[in-house]
């Protein structure tokens, strides 16, 4: 029997084989359009991060006031309306002279400005029933008090007024703010 010379395979196909064999091929999973969404994706998250991280949000203390009489008022901060602005004890410390704050006059939505004439850290409710002519009912225990000049309101109209004081006492990092993570950064 003879055996012929020639491969069976053609020498064309043996090194189209052999060069296909040495190319690694990945899988596909996604297609192109969907990988470069979630590339963008990645990059607007990114970006949210930095954002959260640099960026910063005021905080305010609340407390309650009312509009005080021309007579309460102390002869040194006779001029316009004063408004005598209670907070907690402990909050005291966030304010000072010269402070600028919004103050809400009863139910309204409108702000006004406000500024910060001197701030007594500790009253007791019977000082500030004497000193201020408030209802004893008002103030239950020792409180800060604040008194505030109010601008663009005239004094006799709104005496007696209640109001809403915010006052700034700092910032945060909006991240900060997200459950969990305020902790991890000791705000």
């Amino acid at each position: 029997m003879l055996i012929p010379n020639h491969p069976i395979f053609r020498q064309n196909a043996v090194k189209h084989y052999m060069q296909n064999r040495q190319k690694d091929t990945l899988p596909r999973f996604i297609s192109l359009p969907i990988a470069l969404f979630l590339w963008a994706l990645l990059g607007l998250l990114l970006v949210v991060g930095l954002l959260a991280w640099y960026e910063q949000v005021p905080t305010f203390i609340s407390g309650n006031g009312v509009v005080l009489n021309s007579k309460y008022v102390p002869q040194q901060h006779s001029q316009g309306a004063v408004a005598a602005a209670f907070f907690a004890v402990g909050q005291s410390g966030h304010m000072h002279a010269g402070q600028t704050v919004s103050v809400y006059v009863g139910t309204s939505t409108q702000s006004l400005r406000g500024t910060v004439l001197s701030v007594d850290p500790a009253v007791s409710p019977d000082t500030v029933v004497r000193r201020y002519g408030l209802n004893a009912s008002l103030i239950t225990q020792p409180c800060a008090v604040v008194l505030i000049k109010l601008e663009d309101i005239s004094p006799s109209l709104y005496a007696g007024s209640t109001l809403t004081v915010n006052v700034r006492a700092g910032s945060h990092r909006i991240i900060s703010l997200l459950p969990g993570i305020g902790r991890l950064f000791g705000e």
